[in-house]
């Protein structure tokens, strides 16, 4: 196994070095003494900040029953933090992520998706590549979303994220959502030749009219982890739509980023594949485009029937700000640093590779 083979490995690398320490009688590539003995004692201040020096074949022996255990503690929990998290859930092939799953998981799987160890540490692309999102997420052909979707939707999103959130009484989320007093936004729903499901002009709209407004659509998500749990709360296909309708937004100059979606039609609005195609983008309360701002104006006159695209980079995108980027594992190198310099063995470290 590869804990297995980790272990070999360092228990080799523990003999060399003790090997090294005995032959060269404190000295050597490990253990460099000083290049005279008449200069006496190196300070106590440099012995502390760097292995070698004065270190003898006594103090290493002294050293490494606790070097020797924590390397075999390594041996074991590096493998499991940097191999477990990278195998696809879903792949019946993957027989550690089985055996953690509890059950074989498929790609024509669409329940929800079980947690695997270290889930909370999944980034975007992670639950993207895990749920095998791209075949999919590129098939054009998937239908418009329909009220029960929304409601399978609504329901985890009560389960894991607010328990009040409830659809509006009068516009169901197939329709959109209030927008005015007249009802719906001025959009409907349904498949946009080579885009997949889209949005489009239910009548004429005039230039610098309110397309959509996010501030009645949008669900805005406390933190990171609440996302997850939402996603994972999801029949699979669905939680691959709401990964690809995810982005991130501050709503304020120097403010938080947040994770956003939407539980209705709203979210299906496509980009256009040119500028000139863009006829909606997100202004202030002076007509200027802002990425802070929800409410999105018609930039010229709409036809009735015609897509409403927007521009995508009108919105930053950082997963990592907004707390569902990748979770970056230098923590582990940090640690195995901590444990060999809290013993005195940064070249130790730094001959396993580990020195940064």
């Amino acid at each position: 196994s590869t804990a297995t083979t980790f272990l070999t490995i360092m228990v080799i690398t523990h003999r060399h070095i003790i090997a090294a320490a005995k032959t060269s009688g404190g000295g050597g590539s490990l253990l460099q003494s000083s290049s005279s003995q008449s200069q006496g004692q190196c300070d106590d201040k440099t012995d502390k900040k760097h292995f070698g020096g004065k270190h003898s074949t006594k103090q290493l022996g002294d050293k490494s029953p606790a070097v020797f255990a924590a390397l075999v503690f390594l041996s074991f929990l590096i493998p499991m933090l940097v191999f477990g998290r990278h195998r696809p859930a879903y792949e019946a092939t993957r027989p550690r992520i089985r055996h953690c799953c509890r059950h074989p998981i498929n790609a024509n799987h669409d329940g929800p998706m079980p947690k695997p160890w270290g889930w909370q540490r999944w980034g975007y692309y992670d639950f993207e590549q895990n749920f095998n999102c791209a075949g999919y997420l590129n098939d054009g052909t998937k239908p418009v979303p329909n009220m029960e979707f929304w409601e399978t939707m609504l329901k985890a999103y009560n389960q894991e994220v607010d328990p009040t959130y409830k659809f509006d009484a009068v516009v169901p989320p197939t329709e959109g959502y209030r927008h005015d007093e007249n009802g719906p936004p001025p959009y409907y729903a349904k498949l946009s030749p080579g885009k997949g499901r889209g949005l489009f002009a239910s009548r004429d709209i005039q230039k610098g009219e309110i397309v959509h407004d996010g501030t009645k659509s949008d669900v805005v998500f406390p933190d990171g982890l609440t996302w997850k749990r939402f996603v994972f709360a999801l029949p699979r296909k669905m939680a691959c739509d709401q990964v690809a309708w995810t982005f991130t937004q501050p709503f304020e100059e120097d403010g938080p980023m947040r994770v956003v979606s939407s539980l209705n039609i709203a979210i299906l609005m496509n980009e256009g594949d040119k500028a000139k195609d863009v006829n909606v983008e997100p202004q202030d309360g002076n007509g200027a485009p802002s990425d802070y701002s929800s409410v999105f104006y018609a930039l010229r006159d709409i036809k009735k029937d015609e897509e409403i695209l927007m521009n995508y980079a009108a919105y930053d995108t950082d997963y990592n700000a907004a707390g569902i980027g990748a979770q970056s594992q230098t923590w582990v190198i940090e640690l195995v640093e901590t444990c060999l310099n809290s013993l005195g063995w940064r070249k130790i470290g730094a001959t396993l590779g580990l020195g940064r």
